[in-house]
């Protein structure tokens, strides 16, 4: 096999939301202060087009568009992720290639959804195919079963991708199983990979195990309490950084409340408007934004629980 290509990663990720203005249309003016405003706050790189970026509710130029305004931001944001799962694998390859050719650090993919693979040597071959197209760039997987369905083991899959596709580089682990399997894959390669944490709420858990890198949209509008929770692991202070994480979990007890307390993309980009003064708009169906008086509760509800909002 020829050499392995990697891309390591440590500290906070973004991954972006992607601005929509009131029409639907893109709204790409937002993304050179939107990138200001990560640097700012300690963000060093980003993920785009995935969960919170609706990129499955975009079409493949208006995705690309969105890639190349955020590797036009590389001076503030120096690490550029993209994610170029798809509904056909041919559109995955124009997706990835487009990446790659673009200059991405890496091309990140999720599984496709329609025939998912039932096995992890079903998802590896799907990995091979999706290499031919970015043949020098590292490769992520995005492991985020509650969206895809897909609850393969994590670690097995690395075992066998590392050994047939030399530009996998790690997963983003969107699982709350982060001292079970998500420390397994820590493992793999002689911990050679980069490992995202992908929940939030699971931040301080994933650095008590080994995690050293993650990919959460609250870094977008609570950085500092990720930065915090970071900072207090480094220095070993495990009993503050679980206060911090336990304050960082009441903000999206707050931001999902309306919705039961489930995930929402919609929400999350309504507070990410609230908290950091940028409007990024809309979400797409089929998520529903929320409404007017949906929004008003949010932010009020933001400003009781002590946060600023715009």
């Amino acid at each position: 096999m020829s050499r392995q290509i990697r891309l390591p990663f440590k500290g906070m990720m973004a991954p972006t939301f992607t601005p929509f203005k009131d029409d639907g249309s893109l709204d790409l003016d937002l993304v050179k202060p939107y990138a200001a405003h990560l640097k700012a706050v300690g963000v060093t790189g980003v993920w785009v087009n995935g969960t919170a970026g609706e990129g499955m509710s975009m079409m493949l130029p208006e995705r690309k568009a969105v890639a190349e305004a955020w590797l036009a931001c590389r001076a503030d944001v120096p690490v550029v992720i993209v994610q170029c799962g798809a509904g056909c694998l041919k559109d995955t390859h124009d997706l990835a290639r487009h990446a790659a050719e673009k200059g991405a650090d890496g091309v990140a993919v999720l599984p496709l959804l329609f025939d998912p693979p039932k096995t992890t040597d079903d998802l590896v071959d799907y990995m091979v195919e999706v290499a031919k197209a970015c043949p020098s760039t590292p490769l992520f997987y995005y492991h985020i079963p509650m969206k895809t369905g897909v609850k393969l083991s994590m670690s097995e899959f690395l075992e066998k991708g590392v050994k047939r596709i030399p530009t996998l580089s790690g997963i983003k682990f969107t699982d709350e199983d982060v001292s079970g399997e998500g420390r397994k894959c820590l493992k793999v390669d002689g911990g050679n990979l980069t490992v995202f944490n992908g929940f939030d709420q699971m931040l301080q858990k994933s650095l008590s195990v080994g995690f050293t890198s993650s990919v959460n949209a609250g870094f977008t509008f609570l950085p500092h309490l990720g930065a915090r929770i970071f900072s207090l692991m480094e220095a070993g202070d495990v009993e503050e950084a679980l206060k911090v994480q336990e304050r960082l979990t009441s903000c999206y007890d707050i931001i999902y409340r309306q919705n039961g307390g489930a995930f929402s993309a919609a929400y999350m980009k309504a507070a990410s408007s609230i908290l950091t003064g940028l409007q990024f708009g809309p979400t797409r169906l089929p998520v529903k934004p929320l409404t007017e008086e949906m929004r008003a509760t949010l932010k009020r509800d933001l400003e009781k629980h002590g946060l600023k909002v715009y």
